[in-house]
């Protein structure tokens, strides 16, 4: 998964796994062959330019592209058409990305992990992922500006927004517990588990907590304080119905199912006034907005676009029937010829 300066993960709109070979692929395929690169006999175009000699037995540009796209072509497609699909939308919309700015939110990244400079990024990051500098700027970076600023066109922070966001940050919080049993082993373990902790007290439910296969075992299954306008309503519904000491019903969530175990109330942090702190909810808001949106409007793009690949034959419904267009084939003088 690729993390954007701003916490923007683009892997459910770019194929992370299709980077390996991009820069492979366009030297295969657009770079011009050294000035000493020997032409195959009647070559004539990129496709037969010579890339290599083997014995004086010349490797064409084509024969290297179709070696690679039977390899990795397919995924890299994905990722290009992917790549297009953002770059037209960004051009219709008068929207770019310079180089300036794709450097510094790299800067940003780098600064962020607490590196020294894009050497060491590529090194210690980028190496493990088989992924270069310039593929992280051109196939993350790059699409990751151009979806945020088109993001923006579309988000607005209201002032319900900020109260909520204040009530959030500042307001009164529960202290809990939890114990999480993965949706894969079933209903069944999560009852089991759940007629070990009920009305056992603290002590209990912290042993139960810590033999889960998860980094909530190192904290006795202790989590963030949840707090009012959460991203897990349910638990937050849960947390702040229960009283101190008491152990919640099984919770059904996205990961599995949840049993709480409220601790304690946190009183509201009254020492904070909104209008003190309005600029920084802004900004937190507003960026948490642009991130939900992202997916949001890729997958409307995604879902507008007319998309034939040939090469993975997936066509949209309508163009299954239609022929592929031969520009070379003269058209009928007969109109009937032409239907």
């Amino acid at each position: 998964m690729y993390i954007t300066a701003r916490g923007t993960t683009l892997s459910a709109i770019l194929s992370a796994a299709a980077l390996t070979l991009v820069t492979d692929l366009k030297y295969a395929l657009a770079q011009t062959p050294p000035a000493n690169a020997s032409a195959a006999p009647g070559a004539s175009g990129l496709g037969t330019e010579v890339v290599a000699l083997v014995n004086n037995v010349p490797i064409t540009r084509a024969e290297l592209a179709n070696e690679l796209i039977a390899r990795k072509g397919r995924q890299f497609l994905e990722l290009l058409i992917n790549r297009r699909i953002i770059e037209q939308a960004a051009a219709k919309a008068g929207v770019t990305a310079t180089d300036k700015e794709v450097e510094e939110e790299l800067a940003e990244v780098i600064r962020s992990l607490k590196l020294k400079n894009a050497a060491e990024f590529e090194r210690t990051v980028l190496k493990d992922r088989q992924t270069t500098l310039y593929e992280y700027k051109e196939d993350v970076l790059r699409p990751a500006i151009l979806m945020r600023k088109l993001a923006e066109k579309r988000v607005q922070v209201t002032e319900e927004d900020l109260r909520k966001a204040f009530e959030a940050n500042y307001g009164e919080k529960v202290q809990c517990r939890i114990i999480l049993i993965p949706k894969s082993d079933g209903l069944g373990v999560a009852l089991k588990v759940y007629e070990k902790v009920r009305g056992k007290g603290l002590e209990e439910f912290i042993r139960e907590a810590s033999q889960q296969p998860s980094h909530l075992a190192a904290t006795g299954g202790r989590i963030r304080p949840i707090n009012r306008h959460s991203a897990v309503p349910e638990l937050e519904r849960a947390a702040f119905s229960l009283r101190d000491g008491e152990i919640s019903e099984i919770i059904e969530v996205q990961e599995g199912y949840v049993i709480l175990y409220r601790e304690r109330l946190i009183p509201a942090d009254t020492s904070i006034r909104f209008e003190d702190v309005r600029e920084l909810l802004y900004k937190e808001v507003y960026k948490r907005k642009i991130e939900a949106e992202i997916p949001l409007l890729f997958n409307e793009l995604r879902a507008s676009a007319v998309i034939k690949d040939f090469l993975n034959n997936r066509f949209d419904v309508q163009d299954i029937a239609l022929p592929i267009p031969n520009q070379n084939k003269p058209a009928s003088p007969n109109p009937a010829a032409n239907r």
